[in-house]
């Protein structure tokens, strides 16, 4: 049962104070109305919903507050929350997980030429450049240098081949691309 209303949160105050990064964009965001009733409740009017949270157990202070509301608007099934918060996780798994600290860090073009030899070992220069979108002469310096720092292998053939290095398969594995 909804209560007396004590505070109302736009949207964009709570992601705000939250402290996690807004990925979402939406053209009705949400308000949270905090009251003194005892449950959380949405209602929904001419398609817009209004979230009742309820003020107990929220903490006092502002970014915790924000971050319980977030995850209060996803439990009752807010998408633009459920975006937030889920993406939250993911940067605190990755975080939790030294994913950011694999080295050697890949340029956007270094990226792009792994992933497109991950899924076509044994690929020439050519078809590489095919693939990625990349001119041949800008691409062998790009190879070169992830066969350098051991990502890459040449094949011994006149016309070399590349693929995945052993170490770099084996490093990569706990990571989806």
């Amino acid at each position: 049962m909804i209560g007396a209303i004590i505070q109302a949160w736009h949207f964009e105050d709570v992601v705000r104070l939250s402290g996690y990064g807004n990925v979402v964009s939406t053209n009705y965001p949400p308000t949270a109305l905090i009251h003194d009733g005892a449950s959380d409740e949405k209602l929904t009017t001419d398609g817009v919903a209004t979230y009742y949270i309820s003020q107990s157990g929220l903490f006092l202070q502002d970014e915790e507050r924000a971050q319980q509301l977030l995850e209060r608007l996803y439990e009752l099934g807010d998408w633009a929350a459920g975006e937030i918060v889920e993406r939250h996780r993911r940067d605190q798994e990755r975080h939790g997980s030294d994913y950011n600290k694999l080295k050697p860090s890949l340029t956007v073009p270094q990226m792009l030429v792994r992933r497109f030899v991950k899924r076509n070992p044994g690929s020439s220069l050519v078809s590489i450049s095919v693939g990625t979108s990349m001119p041949v002469t800008v691409l062998r310096e790009i190879v070169d240098d992830l066969c350098r720092d051991g990502i890459l292998v040449m094949s011994a053939e006149s016309d070399p081949t590349y693929r995945l290095s052993a170490t770099e398969l084996a490093r990569y594995k706990a990571f989806q691309d």
